[in-house]
This record gives C-alpha cells, structure tokens and sequence, in this order.
C-alpha cells in the first residue's frame, strides 16, 4: 500500500520505521518550523519530502497532528484520509463547540463559562466562590491552561492573563475531583473499534510537580465496548460522529468520580506517547488497520498484548524550549529503535543498520520515550524501569521514576468503582 504521512514537526516520522517494515510503499512529507526537526528520526525512519505532496497518488493519507485542514480536507478529496480536518481541528482547537458537540452527543460536561476579557472572569469567580481551570481558546496558547487550587488563587492568575494570552477568549471549567483517564476508539464511519484506555502523568517532576509536558508517562489498556467508562462516554459520541462523516483515532479526555464521568477535552488524532504505545501492542498490520479505518472497513483486531507502558526521557533544557540550546551529538545507548518511540534522536548509519549509534538531533530535548507490552501491568512497569534504569545510558538523562506507582493506583482505582 502507498502510504504519504503528513507531519508539522516531527512527530510521526518514527511511525514510518514500522510502516516500511511492514513492506507498505511510505512518503514522509514534511515543512518544519525550524531546520532540526528535518533531522527527527534521521537514518531511523523514511527520507523526508518538504515538497507538496499529490495525495491521489496514494491509498491512504495520514496527518500526525491536527492543525492544516485546509491540506488534510483536500487530501480527503481523492483519497482515504485520517488524523486531521476541519471537524478534528474544531473538536480540539474551538474547546466551545468540542464541549457543545459533548453535549449534543449526551456526555456530561462540567459547568463552564465563556469570557473575552478579565474583569467579567473576575467577577463571576469572585460571585461563585468555586475552583476553577482555565483554558485558552487558541490551542498555541495551551501553555496558559490553569488548574486553580481555590477562587482566590484563580482570580490572581487572571489578572495576570493579559501578558500571557493577550486578552483572547477564554474558558473556565469547575474543578472536578476524580480520575482522569484518555478514552479512544477508532471510528470507520460507523462502529468504533481498537477501543483502549490511557492513564498519564502529565506533569515533568515525580509527584506531579512541576510544568505541564502532555506526557511524562503513561500506562495504556484495551477496554470493550461493555465497559461502563466507555458506554457513558466516548460511546454516546457514535451517532453524532456517523452524521458527520468522520473517521479515524478519536481520544475523550474524561475524568470520573465513583458515580459520573464528565468529557473535557477532544483528541482527534494521534496522542503522544499513548499512540506509540498502542503501536507497540498491536499485532498486526498497522499500515493495513489505518487504511481499513479510513475506507470505512472493519479492521482486524490483532493484540500482541493487553498494556503498555512508556515513560518520557529527556535532557535540559526540557521541559523549556530555547532554540539553538538544544544540544546535538548527545550519545545514547540502550535505545532500540523497533521498541521505543524515537524523536529528538538520529543516526548517522543506515535505515536497516543492525545496531546503530544513536545521538540526539538537537530538537528539543524529548529523547525517546521507551515502551514495554504485555499481559500484566506490573510486571510491564518492573520490566520498563529496569530497562531505563540500568540499560540505557544518556548523559544528563530526566524522567519520572513513579509513573507505575501513580497509574496503577489509578487503574485500581477505576475498577474498584467499577469504571473499567
């Protein structure tokens, strides 16, 4: 199959490695926002094209990140498309009408408020007396995403949002105490399928300190469609999805209490680092169930294994991006190629080099995020933290050495309650 990956930044190139192992024919399309990320995944993953891609020329298209429907919505023209357009980029990007189409699909919400300008957030704080998040309309800005710890300190960061965000619109959601937990599915058209379930730290220190980095680790599950996190839901989504002729990966962000689970957030794309996990567990032809999903075929529902786990590895000056600080050359050892999700690192030997030397690229400091499968999380965990521990070797390394004592707290969580 003839297989053109469009990417903003890097991201999918390592998913590129797995395709061309799967004998598909792989286009790696890419403009950067600055000349590093070309060298993401050099001599580990597919040459990269900064030309335009004719996507009629292939079977199947798919985008790494949401954020140019303009190029995903015209590939979709004349070919199979996943990972991007108009409707991905509204659910995630305009969090009004992602929280309305929750709504309009039955998925409780927490209660929230639209503002254009602080006094008015001020005010409404100041009368309810509630914690809140906020989060910023314009997904460039998800830097200023806030969790309060009570109305008071959520009324100091707001009079400090028009040097952050500029006094662009903005959401305040209730605080919920519970479990946070990604629920995915990928959808054909009709039916989801591949169901799973991801637990994350997302904060960069152990305990869940410090700034916020999408993900530091993360512990992903397959769950079926009995299962009561998905039927209250991801699941009620299925009616309004078909209507709107989507298909691909779809991610609710949910968090649950012991009796209910409020949607927060949509991920209508690939999730970094669950995807690659997920990756990991799969069995079968990843190329081939990507273009089933996309043509509005059932794929085949191959697992090698039931969890996986990863954690993310990183040098300074990560979690803080400061172009041209980023050091390259850095060696790493221990890393494989075929088992862990790859990015700012790179070779100088061949594609299919038996044990290449591994350096960093000089991206942005995220290494590598090592990923372990199998039948038992535990047993996952242990396995993964002797690997990063003893195995692999990277001056300066940083990761979170409590990701499997904080998701499968969680995860024990969520059965006790009987969510999964």
């Amino acid at each position: 199959m003839r297989i053109a990956l469009t990417s903003y930044s890097g991201y999918g190139a390592w998913f590129t490695r797995r395709l061309v192992k799967e004998r598909h024919q792989v286009s790696y399309f890419i403009k950067p926002e600055v000349p590093e990320e070309l060298m993401v995944c050099h001599g580990l993953s597919v040459k990269p094209s900064q030309s335009k891609p004719d996507y009629a020329n292939y079977h199947l298209s798919v985008f790494d990140l949401t954020g140019r429907k303009r190029a995903a919505d015209a590939s979709l023209e004349t070919t199979p498309t996943i990972g991007d357009g108009s409707l991905n980029c509204m659910l995630e990007d305009d969090r009004e009408l992602g929280l309305k189409f929750m709504e309009d699909a039955g998925i409780n919400v927490p209660p929230h408020e639209t503002f254009n300008d602080t006094s008015s957030a001020i005010a409404f704080v100041k009368r309810s007396g509630r914690r809140y998040v906020l989060k910023p309309f314009d997904c460039e800005d998800s830097d200023a995403t806030y969790v309060s710890t009570d109305a008071e300190d959520m009324i100091g960061y707001i009079q400090r949002l028009p040097q952050i965000i500029q006094a662009k619109p903005f959401l305040l959601q209730e605080f919920v105490t519970g479990t946070e937990i990604g629920i995915e599915g990928w959808f054909d058209g009709t039916n989801f399928w591949l169901l799973n379930a991801t637990l994350e730290d997302k904060k960069f220190m152990n305990d869940n300190k410090g700034p916020n980095t999408g993900c530091a680790g993360n512990l992903v599950f397959l769950i079926g469609e009995s299962s009561r996190i998905y039927r209250e839901g991801l699941g009620k989504a299925k009616d309004l999805l078909q209507q709107s002729g989507f298909r691909g990966m779809i991610d609710l962000n949910t968090i649950v209490t012991e009796d209910k689970a409020y949607g927060l957030e949509w991920t209508p794309r690939f999730g970094y680092d669950s995807s690659p996990t997920l990756m990991r567990m799969y069995a079968g032809d990843y190329g081939e169930m990507m273009g089933a999903i996309a043509s509005g075929v059932q794929p085949d529902a191959l697992w090698r294994s039931e969890y996986g786990v990863s954690v993310k590895m990183t040098i300074p000056p990560f979690p803080s991006y400061i172009r041209g600080k980023h050091r390259a050359g850095v060696i790493c050892t221990g890393l494989d190629p075929d088992r862990d999700y790859l990015h700012d690192c790179m070779t100088k030997a061949s594609f299919n080099a038996k044990d290449p030397t591994l350096e960093t690229a000089g991206v942005n400091g995220w290494i590598a995020s090592p990923i372990i499968t199998g039948g038992d999380p535990v047993r996952a965990w242990e396995e993964l933290y002797q690997i990063v521990n003893h195995n692999i070797h990277i001056p300066n390394v940083q990761y979170r050495t409590d990701c499997d004592k904080s998701s499968l707290k969680k995860l024990a969580r969520l059965k006790t309650q009987g969510w999964v």
